[in-house]
């Protein structure tokens, strides 16, 4: 893997598009199953995510033309990966897809909207085979430059209590814990209890 041709770009071809969509699979299979497309078929979570996600919002962390790890941006106008009934429907019947529509829709609402003057991020994600590279921080250091650019007072995000490593790379960049929320009671089959709400002041 040659870390040293690494680009940061928000431009991706179609294969590298499907590619993103495993990626974010992979990352997070439990809330795939329980919260977001209750699917544990990669093939048919990556066909939901692929025609979901909003692809230009984000920055992608490709070598040559392999995706190592991507950041979902919030900015106020809509989430990164929006799942939509019609995006279920290509992958499961029609009753299928309206359980499954309406259990996203609840979990959603918990979610709530993100603030015009902040950015949300949701997800960070590298490539299991490029962690440990510094893939991670590149991807939130150019979201820091993006947000400043577009006059944003700060960025924001949520870790799990059960992503130790991640929360405290979130720390090193600067974030602050500014809430804990315990979801047990929609989350413990995704495999955690609590979110910690983290901030960095921006402007």
């Amino acid at each position: 893997m040659d870390i040293n041709s690494l680009t940061i770009t928000n431009s991706l071809t179609p294969r590298q598009k499907k590619e993103t969509a495993r990626l974010f699979f992979k990352a997070f299979p439990k809330k795939f199953h329980s919260l977001w497309v209750f699917t544990k078929d990669e093939k048919r979570a990556v066909k939901v995510l692929s025609r979901s996600i909003r692809f230009k919002s984000g920055f992608y962390a490709l070598s040559g033309d392999r995706v190592l790890g991507f950041i979902g941006l919030e900015k106020g106008t809509g989430y990164y990966a929006p799942i939509s009934f019609q995006s279920l429907r290509s992958a499961f019947s029609g009753f299928s897809s309206l359980w499954r529509y309406l259990a996203y829709f609840v979990m959603r609402l918990i979610h709530g909207e993100t603030d015009p003057d902040v950015i949300h991020i949701d997800p960070l994600v590298v490539s299991e085979q490029a962690r440990g590279l510094g893939i991670g921080s590149s991807l939130l250091n150019k979201t820091f430059e993006y947000a400043k650019f577009s006059g944003k007072k700060k960025v924001i995000l949520e870790v799990v209590d059960t992503n130790p490593l991640a929360k405290k790379l979130y720390e090193r960049m600067g974030f602050r814990v500014v809430k804990e929320e315990n979801l047990s009671l929609f989350t413990k089959r995704a495999g955690f209890q609590i979110f910690y709400h983290m901030e960095k002041d921006i402007l």
